[in-house]
């Protein structure tokens, strides 16, 4: 650890910046915001859906291939380039109808 004089206090109470006070009930504070964290419908609800858009997203991703090659009887290189060129159509038709939601918007 740092000595004592490198270290950045701050200036109401002179604990080190980024350090949990538990001298002063901030534990009680952390276990407050957590309870209110999760009793948050909304927010649970948009951490789950991130979650499982990610987790369904990056299995996609990551398996398309193999499936495409497995169905279709190609190579692996074959296979790639045309996940990669559906996915890559996809991507590019949400993009232009986001731009064009966009400029509705403004």
């Amino acid at each position: 650890m740092c000595p004592e004089h490198h270290r950045k206090k701050s200036a109401s109470n002179g604990i080190p910046d980024g350090r949990l006070d538990l001298r002063q009930g901030g534990l009680a504070e952390v276990w407050k915001t957590v309870k209110s964290l999760v009793t948050n419908v909304p927010y649970v609800l948009v951490v789950l859906y991130g979650t499982f858009d990610a987790l369904i997203t990056n299995g996609f991703v990551a398996f398309g291939p193999k499936y495409v090659q497995q169905q279709f009887g190609l190579s692996a290189t074959l296979a790639g380039i045309v996940f990669g060129q559906l996915f890559a159509k996809d991507v590019v038709s949400c993009a232009a109808k986001y731009d064009k939601i966009n400029a509705a918007i403004t």
